[in-house]
């Protein structure tokens, strides 16, 4: 089955496997954290939808 592009997401990690020609994510569904605990400083976030592809 082959993913599709996500619109209007992108993405630069070429490392992981949802990633489609550098910047594009084709994942069925995203999740997206805060990296601070402090619900103040949300300045940084993470993808936990992230998966490394196999070399």
């Amino acid at each position: 089955m082959e993913n599709k592009n996500r619109h209007g997401i992108s993405c630069d990690v070429g490392s992981c496997v949802f990633n489609k020609n550098e910047c594009e994510c084709t994942a069925d569904s995203i999740s997206v954290c805060c990296t601070c605990s402090d619900p103040e400083c949300c300045d940084e976030t993470q993808c936990k939808t992230f998966k490394a592809k196999e070399h």
